[in-house]
This record gives structure tokens, sequence and C-alpha cells, in this order.
């Protein structure tokens, strides 16, 4: 039996299929994955379970994942969360507003790899990975 308590990552990403590759990419690497589908969802699961990171998608049906962001930000019991964001926007303009609001990282799907992404998960949960850190 693992005496190792699990790192919780909340996943907001209204798509069924980039969640699901995701949560298998993560808990593959041994961390627990909560899903939430629209940003309002995201926001009550990250206040009521106060997850160890939380992957933001910014394109939701329902509130802009920028917004989710500033409700993550301005609430003491979600503030210091770290909060990569994980989306298709990649112009100057949208990253900048989402690190400007708080977020810890910007990663654009498709293009920053899974195992990159990893790395800076560790990085930021400040987790010793097994071999070595991986470049980033």
């Amino acid at each position: 039996m693992e005496n190792t308590i699990k790192s919780v990552i909340l996943l907001i990403e209204d798509s069924a299929t980039i969640r699901m590759f995701y949560k298998k990419v993560l808990e593959s690497s041994g961390f627990e994955v909560v899903e939430a589908e629209t940003g309002e969802q995201g926001w009550v699961v990250a206040y009521e379970r106060v997850p160890h990171l939380i992957c933001l998608d910014m394109i939701l049906p329902d509130i802009h994942g920028l917004e989710v962001l500033k409700k993550i930000r301005a609430h003491t019991v979600t503030k210091a969360i770290p909060v990569l964001v994980l989306t298709t926007l990649k112009d100057f303009g949208d990253v900048q507003k989402a690190i400007n609001l708080g977020a810890n990282y910007y990663a654009i799907k498709g293009s920053d790899s899974p195992e990159k992404l990893l790395g800076m998960i560790d990085k930021l949960l400040k987790r010793v990975p097994a071999k070595g850190s991986p470049s980033a």
C-alpha cells in the first residue's frame, strides 16, 4: 500500500476528448485529477476541494477563463493555488492578460508536449522528478 499522498489537479476544460487525454497523462504521472466542464463549475470545485494545481482552459462555454482566473486570485481560499493555463489562444495579448492576472504558466494545446507540461507541473508543485529535471 502506498503512503504517499497524491497531488490533486483540477482540470477545467469543456472538451471531453481533451479532458480525457490530459486526465490520462496526469494520472499516469501519479496525480489525482478532478474535472470541471465549465468555468463556474471549475470555480466551485476549486473553492470546495482546494486542489494543489489548476489546469485552466480559456475558452469555456459559460464564462471566459480569465474571469475564472480573476475569481481564483481574488479569494483567500484559492489565491495561492498555482494555475497553469492550457489553451489554444496564442496571441501575445491573451498570454499577457493571463500572466498579469496571476497565471503561473501559459501553455498552448498541441504545441507544448505532455512531457514539458508535466515538467512545469512538477516545478509549480515543487515535486522532485524521479530521474532528474526535464529540460524546459
